[in-house]
C-alpha cells in the first residue's frame, strides 16, 4: 500500500508539472514599446485600455509587458516590431518622412473634425484601399485610427490669406511643410516636445495641433489665439502593429478574440476618447483665456484652392505605388468621416 501511494503521489507530482507547463505556455506575455507619456490620452485612454480589452478577450492568454521606455527610436517603431525587437507598437507614419507616403492622404485638410467619426473612418480606408495593396504587409496591423483634428493656435488669429504671409509656423509632418509654403508662410517641422519652448522664445508665430494638447504642452500660457478650421487643417494617422510571427504564432482564437477588441472596435473607443479629451480641453483653454476665432469658410476655400496642386502629387504618387483609386479614397473618408 505504501509503495502504492509513492507511485500515485509521483504521478500526481508529474501531472501537476505537466499541468503548470502546458499553463505557462498557454500564455503569451508581448512586449510593448511604449513611447507617449502615460499621462496622455492617447496611451491612457486608449492604448490601455485596449491592451486591458484583449488579455479580457483572450481570457488571459495574452497579456502585455508594457516598456518603461521606448524600444529602439520614435520613428523606428515599425522596424522594431518587424525585427522582433519588440512585439506590438504604436507606431506615427508621418514621423517617418517619405518611407509611408501612401498614409498622407489619410491626414488630407478639411475632410472631418469628428473624432468618433474619422477615426473609424480612417480603419475603414485600410480595409479597403490600404490593406489589398499590401500597406505595411511585414507586420500584422492592430489598428488604424487617427488623433485629435489640428487646430491653429499662435499669437495671432488667421482670418485671411495675408495673415499667413511669412508667419513661422510649427508643422507635423512632410506633407503639411508644403502645403503651408504655398499659403506663403515658413513652416518649421520640429518635434512637439520642442513646441513651448520655441513659441516662447518668439522662435515660430504658431503651430497646428490638437487641443487636448496644446493643454498638455501648456502652449496656451504663451499663446491665447486659437483658430478654428472647419472640416480641421489635419489629423495624423497612427497604427497598431504586431510581429507577424509572434501573430502566427498565436491560436486562430486567440487572434480572432484580439481582432475583436482591435481594428474598427479600437478605432471606436479612440474616437470616443479623443473628442471627450477634446471638449475638456476647449473648457479649459478658454478658461484660461484663449480666444477662439472660427476661420470664415471663404478663406478655407482659397486655402482649398492652393493645396489642391500638393494633393494632386499625393494622388499621382498613390497611383504610381499600387492605389487604384486615391480619389475614391479621399471621398469615402470625407463623407464617412462626416
Amino acid at each position: 500500500m505504501k509503495f502504492t501511494s509513492k507511485i500515485a503521489l509521483s504521478a500526481a507530482a508529474v501531472l501537476a508539472v505537466g499541468l503548470t507547463s502546458v499553463a505557462a505556455k498557454a500564455e503569451t506575455v508581448l512586449r510593448y514599446s511604449n513611447f507617449l507619456p502615460t499621462g496622455y490620452v492617447v496611451y491612457k485612454d486608449i492604448q490601455k485600455p485596449w491592451m486591458d480589452a484583449v488579455t479580457e478577450a483572450t481570457k488571459g492568454s495574452v497579456k502585455f509587458d508594457v516598456s518603461p521606455k521606448v524600444i529602439g527610436s520614435v520613428s523606428g517603431q515599425y522596424d522594431v516590431v518587424v525585427d522582433g525587437l519588440a512585439d506590438v507598437s504604436f507606431v506615427v507614419p508621418g514621423y517617418s518622412p517619405g518611407r509611408f507616403q501612401l498614409a498622407d492622404g489619410l491626414e488630407a485638410n478639411f475632410l472631418g473634425e469628428d473624432s468618433t467619426k474619422r477615426c473609424p473612418a480612417t480603419w475603414e480606408m485600410y480595409k479597403k484601399y490600404y490593406e489589398p495593396i499590401g500597406f505595411m504587409k511585414d507586420v500584422q496591423v492592430l489598428g488604424f485610427y487617427c488623433t485629435s483634428p489640428g487646430q491653429f493656435i499662435g499669437k495671432n488669429p488667421l482670418k485671411t490669406m495675408d495673415d499667413f504671409k511669412n508667419l513661422k509656423i510649427r508643422v507635423g509632418n512632410a506633407a503639411m511643410i508644403e502645403a503651408m509654403e504655398t499659403l506663403g508662410a515658413l513652416p518649421v517641422n520640429k518635434p512637439a516636445s520642442e513646441l513651448y519652448e520655441m513659441a516662447s522664445g518668439g522662435i515660430i508665430d504658431s503651430a497646428i495641433f490638437p487641443l487636448d494638447t496644446i493643454v498638455g504642452f501648456k502652449l496656451d500660457e504663451v499663446w491665447k489665439q486659437v483658430t478654428m478650421v472647419p472640416g480641421a487643417m489635419s489629423v495624423t494617422p497612427v497604427v497598431v502593429v504586431m510581429n507577424k510571427g509572434v501573430w502566427d504564432k498565436l491560436s486562430a482564437d486567440e487572434q480572432k478574440a484580439i481582432m475583436s477588441v482591435s481594428g474598427r472596435a479600437l478605432a471606436e473607443r479612440a474616437g470616443a476618447a479623443l473628442t471627450a479629451s477634446t471638449k475638456a480641453a476647449v473648457d479649459k483653454l478658454k478658461s484660461n483665456g484663449a480666444v477662439f476665432t472660427t476661420m470664415d469658410e471663404s478663406v478655407v476655400k482659397q486655402i482649398e484652392e492652393k493645396f489642391q496642386p500638393v494633393l494632386q502629387k499625393w494622388i499621382d504618387y498613390a497611383k504610381a505605388n499600387g492605389m487604384k483609386d486615391p480619389e475614391g479614397m479621399l471621398a469615402d473618408l470625407k463623407a464617412a468621416s462626416n
